[in-house]
């Protein structure tokens, strides 16, 4: 009996062993795939298991001039997955009692008034404010530029009324990120890294650039006629840094993960506050088009499992994280290109390990819209898009192209992807929805 369960516990050894090893060769072979799939200089992949790394590997360079090969500690410019950063250090501020999510943001920032002092700063964290979508990549480095950005803005940067509909805003996270400062009585960077950073252990996790340049910097790469070169000079704006402007590692961000997994707790401690965590996590908002929206977190139903995910793009960098709590399981996947595809190594090898794909479920209800509904013209910011009927041919025209729409599911018609439409009272569409952006009925 005694040797039959030392040979048990010896097979089970080796049998966990090798299903590790198996799933790392899995791992290494979607990098070493995606790296020269997609023509990209560097990818970094990291799997996060309960409260710790359990695969963290570079594949590529972290610079297409020196081939320096990247690594997990490399530093990437996040892009968009910041906003989870803004999201838990302001409403970690709400948690001690300094603001109201609910409260007119004009209580805290005096230098706002008008429609834009009524917003809330739930409306912020979850792009329902009715601000336009306005970033801006270059401009200025100091800590003074958030506040003159916000300072400057006026009642037209709201394209429609607040709460009336989804639609991402980076703008609505940069006047998020000038509340943090006000509430903290710091500059915004140095508020989020003692809100943030620093209780989860992200140490090289910074917004300063001259902070991120005395580490591994895996530098971003843009493409043109003649291949991948690095893009110089480096984007930079430190008015818009709330909404995606984050240098983080495979390795650190791995930790902000484990919150996400472990209601706040990295290495066992209360790194965020339990209470913060749920928060974001929690469906605030959303549609058919886009999903659901939390606190600075995208949230769905896959095969009745919550998914937590964000994806980020900027100037010579891609991010994208995906969290499912109730599995202890998440990915981040890095990229150093603009315009990579960070999602689908993410994707990738979430289904490597979990064996099932972290997609939204698909909604298989036959749209009931009919073309007269929706024909029209409508408008955000720069943007502008034409819905035409004509001989039982639906079109859609947005800059010099135009594609032609199909019934599809839901409240959406299929055309070079999937586009999606909110009703009025009138039974006509009032905002069309092109991936999470809203814009609105003009005509």
């Amino acid at each position: 009996m005694r040797l039959f369960k030392v040979c048990w516990i010896a097979f089970s050894w080796f049998a966990t062993a090798a299903h590790g090893q198996n799933g790392a060769a899995a791992l290494e072979q979607i990098g070493r795939d995606e790296v020269d799939q997609q023509k990209i200089p560097g990818l970094v992949l990291v799997v996060i298991k309960g409260e710790k790394i359990d695969f963290a590997q570079g594949f590529g360079v972290a610079n297409v001039e020196t081939k320096e090969p990247v690594t997990a500690d490399h530093l990437f410019r996040a892009g968009s997955t910041t906003k989870m950063m803004t999201a838990a250090a302001l409403v970690s501020l709400a948690e001690q009692g300094k603001l109201k999510l609910d409260a007119p943001i004009g209580q805290y920032l005096s230098e706002l008034s008008g429609p834009l002092a009524k917003l809330t700063a739930h409306q912020l964290l979850t792009h329902t404010s009715g601000l336009m979508d306005r970033t801006l990549m270059f401009g200025r480095h100091d800590d003074e530029a958030l506040a003159d950005n916000i300072r400057s803005l006026q009642p037209d940067v709201l394209f429609t009324n607040p709460g009336a509909v989804y639609s991402y805003s980076n703008l609505g996270f940069a006047m998020a990120g000038r509340l943090i400062e006000v509430l903290s009585g710091k500059p915004f960077a140095d508020a989020v890294a003692e809100l943030v950073f620093q209780p989860a252990g992200m140490k090289r996790t910074t917004f300063r650039p001259t902070m991120a340049m005395t580490y591994p910097l895996a530098q971003g790469h843009v493409r043109s006629g003649s291949g991948l070169s690095i893009g110089r000079p480096a984007a930079d704006h430190s008015g818009y840094w709330p909404a995606g402007s984050m240098f983080t590692s495979g390795n650190d961000f791995a930790r902000f993960a484990m919150a996400l997994l472990n209601q706040g707790k990295v290495d066992g401690k209360q790194a965020i506050p339990a209470a913060v965590i749920e928060k974001m996590g929690t469906r605030q908002a959303g549609s058919s088009a886009a999903g659901g929206y939390g606190y600075g977190l995208g949230v769905h139903e896959t095969g009745g499992h919550k998914v937590l995910s964000h994806g980020g793009a900027r100037n010579g960098y891609a991010t994208h994280l995906i969290a499912v709590p109730d599995q202890k399981l998440a990915v981040v996947a890095l990229i150093n290109v603009g315009g990579g595809n960070a999602a689908r190594p993410a994707e990738r090898a979430f289904q490597a390990v979990a064996g099932w794909s972290p997609r939204p479920d698909a909604d298989k209800t036959p749209t009931a819209i009919k073309p007269e509904q929706i024909t029209g013209v409508y408008t955000q910011y720069t943007q502008t898009a034409v819905i035409r009927s004509k001989d039982g041919k639906v079109t859609l025209t947005t800059g010099s192209q135009t594609v032609e729409l199909k019934p599809g599911n839901g409240n959406c018609y299929q055309g070079g992807g999937q586009v999606c439409f909110q009703l009025g009272a009138d039974a006509r569409a009032k905002y069309l929805l092109l991936g999470s952006r809203a814009l609105a009925r003009v005509d």
